[in-house]
C-alpha cells in the first residue's frame, strides 16, 4: 500500500490471494483471513484517519442509506459489487468508538457442494417441499455457502418459483429451471416482516 490506503487495492490483494475475508481495525494492519488464518497484509498499521478513510471509501460505492445507517446505529451489512474487481458482503461498525469492517469476498461463480464436502444428507434437503429448514452455525462455518448451494440444487432440479429474504444478498442466482426472486432487506423490502408478509 502507499500512504493513503486504496480500497480497490486491497480488495483486488484480497481476491488474488483467495481471502475469505478483509478485516479493518484501526491500530492494526489490514489483515486477511486465508485458509483459516488471519494474516496481516503488510506491517503498517492503520491510523484512525486511514480507518475512517477506507470506510468512505466502501460507502463511496453504495447508496447513501448503507452511510447514513452506520452513522446512525453503528453498524450496518450490505452487499457490494464493483465492476472489474468482485462482490463483497460488508459488515461495517463501530468499535472502541471508531469505524471498522470486515468485509467477505464473495464469489461470481456457485460453489459446489462436492467440493465443500457438504454432505449428501445435507442436500437432500433441497427435496423437501413443505416445512420449515434451520442452517445454522457460527460465523465463517458456512451457512450462506449450503443456502447457496441447496437454492441452486432446487433451481436446477424443480420449477418453481424461489423467493430469497437476504441481508445481504450475497451469491447471485440465474434463473435455471426455476425463477429465483432475491430481495434484500432494507434496498428491496423494508425489513423481514414486512417481507415475509408480502
Amino acid at each position: 500500500m502507499n500512504n493513503q490506503p486504496d480500497i480497490r487495492q486491497i480488495l483486488q490483494l484480497a481476491l488474488d490471494k483467495q481471502a475469505a475475508d478483509i478485516i479493518l481495525i484501526g491500530n492494526q494492519p489490514v489483515s486477511l483471513r486465508v485458509n483459516g488464518e488471519i494474516l496481516p497484509m503488510d506491517d503498517r498499521r492503520l491510523t484512525l484517519e486511514d480507518t475512517h478513510a477506507l470506510i468512505d471509501q466502501i460507502f463511496s460505492f453504495t447508496d447513501r442509506r448503507e452511510r447514513d445507517q452506520f452513522y446512525t446505529t453503528g453498524d450496518c451489512d450490505f452487499s457490494l459489487s464493483l465492476p472489474g474487481v468482485g462482490r463483497f458482503r460488508v459488515n461495517a461498525y463501530r468499535q472502541r468508538n471508531s469505524p471498522a469492517a470486515v468485509i467477505r469476498t464473495v464469489r461470481f461463480d456457485l460453489p459446489d457442494p462436492a467440493a465443500l464436502n457438504i454432505p449428501p444428507q445435507v442436500m437432500r434437503l433441497a427435496e423437501i417441499q413443505k416445512g420449515f429448514v434451520l442452517i445454522t452455525g457460527t460465523a465463517s462455518s458456512g451457512k450462506s455457502t449450503t443456502l447457496a448451494c441447496l437454492i441452486d440444487r432446487i433451481n436446477t432440479e424443480r420449477n418453481c418459483h424461489i423467493i430469497t429474504l437476504e441481508d445481504p444478498v450475497e451469491f447471485i442466482h440465474k434463473h435455471k429451471r426455476s425463477i429465483v426472486s432475491q430481495r434484500e432487506i432494507r434496498l428491496d423490502t423494508e425489513n423481514y416482516a414486512t417481507a415475509r408478509r408480502a
